[in-house]
């Protein structure tokens, strides 16, 4: 499964570099001049500063290119000298992601959940197919549901930070990890 050769060690690197570029952005720009995002816009910024660091930290750690991408149709991340792609899901909940209705590409996923003042974290990889997905339609809702119960049932998945928990009432959710914010230039 992890053909990609990514560590506990390594995410933990990008994980940092998001909280730290997350608290730059609240500070500077949300608290500074008074914004305010909703969750799906911050796990917007979120991904797209996550698909920048994983890129950056990737290719640095891996010793070969790791492409971020700079367009929707392409995978978030190419890892070169194997020619995968990879995408990143990011979601404010504990118990589910959201994804496109038409746009579920076959991939492996690094899966991420954000919380607390973007120094939370819970993140693993694990190979998704369609069928992972729950569509929503006939609730008029465009955005399959990838729920966290499906992750955690899963064989092939890497946790690499924070873990799953079952609640009183038997449902599944992610337990996130605080993550130490550092200023690392990448």
């Amino acid at each position: 499964m992890n053909e990609f050769n990514i560590t506990k060690e390594i995410v933990i690197e990008i994980l940092e570099g998001v909280s730290f570029r997350m608290q730059k952005f609240k500070k500077e720009l949300m608290d500074e001049y008074d914004l305010s995002f909703s969750n799906k816009n911050l796990s917007e910024i979120i991904g797209k500063i996550m698909e920048k660091v994983a890129s950056d930290v990737f290719t640095k750690r891996l010793g070969f290119e790791v492409k971020r991408a700079l367009a929707d149709r392409e995978p978030d991340l190419l890892f070169t000298k194997i020619n995968k792609p990879m995408e990143i899901k990011i979601t404010s909940t504990e118990d589910a992601w959201t994804g496109g209705e038409f746009s579920q590409r076959p991939f492996d996923y690094l899966l991420v959940s954000w919380g607390g003042d973007f120094d939370e974290f819970f993140c693993c990889l694990t190979h998704l197919d369609k069928k992972d997905w729950e569509s929503n339609i006939s609730k008029k809702f465009y955005g399959p549901s990838l729920k966290a119960k499906t992750i955690y049932n899963k064989k092939d998945k890497i946790i690499f930070y924070g873990n799953f928990k079952v609640t009183e009432r038997g449902t599944i959710k992610v337990g996130r990890q605080k993550i130490r914010i550092v200023d690392k230039k990448l």
